[in-house]
């Protein structure tokens, strides 16, 4: 039986076919064409998915809904509860809009360099500038936005060198502004609070937003502002020698 909050990351999932490719592949050329890589929090495997499809590889997930977790094992990937299940090390991890819902995010980063390779790969995905946390981001379950060096200190103490970070979605700066200033009402015509909690818009707001917007949005990511601002930071990062 599929859930109602399934349902709704489904339904996402369609309408952001551009934005996910895009994230998808920002995050997937930062590793080698054939490796061992796990994806951190990995919901209904619109990532891993994505990665199998244009890359051909193939992310074993931990996640720790359990819901979501039959979703993955049926759509073919190995998949993990806990952190602590894990007794082999890999070659590369992500973790996409995940670091933002969990109290203690640098044990968290701790936990995941623990089953890394030495110098093997990180990349995360999070939203960008606790100035734009809304009554969104709280409707989510955000427990923060991240500023640049917030998380580069993170990553550090949690043993990683950070090679790269950047914005991503310089338009999308503007859509969390007005959640921040207009405020963000729950559709509380959903029939339950993890399904609310997964809301993140009409099906029509979302097309327009993937279709039309996010593609504009990545021109001025490309001529420079994603050295200035966006939605969310993108960070790659090195396990540090020595650890």
């Amino acid at each position: 039986m599929v859930t109602l909050y399934i349902k709704e990351l489904m339904n996402t999932e369609r309408c952001m076919l551009i934005y996910n490719s895009s994230i998808a592949k920002k995050i997937s050329k930062n590793f080698p064409c054939k490796g061992n890589l796990l994806e951190y929090g990995a919901g209904i495997g619109t990532l891993a998915t994505l990665f199998q499809a244009t890359k051909g590889l193939k992310p074993k997930c931990l996640e720790v809904d359990l819901n979501l977790k039959l979703v993955l094992v049926d759509r073919g990937f190995k998949c993990y509860d806990n952190i602590q299940q894990i007794d082999e090390l890999f070659d590369g991890v992500y973790t996409s809009n995940v670091l933002e819902h969990i109290e203690d995010d640098v044990h968290t980063l701790q936990q995941i360099r623990s089953v890394m390779k030495a110098q093997s790969t990180l990349v995360v995905y999070v939203p960008a500038f606790q100035c734009l946390y809304s009554s969104w981001d709280s409707s989510v379950g955000h427990r923060r936005r991240y500023d640049k060096k917030e998380l580069l200190l993170k990553l550090n103490s949690a043993g990683f060198e950070v090679i790269k970070i950047y914005y991503v979605d310089a338009l999308g700066f503007f859509a969390s502004f007005a959640a921040r200033v207009f405020g963000y009402k729950k559709n509380h015509n959903l029939k339950d609070e993890k399904t609310v909690n997964y809301h993140v818009a009409d099906k029509r707001i979302l097309l327009l937003y993937d279709r039309l917007f996010y593609r504009i949005s990545r021109l001025f990511d490309f001529i420079g502002f994603r050295y200035i601002f966006g939605k969310n930071i993108l960070a790659v990062a090195k396990v540090k020698k020595g650890i």
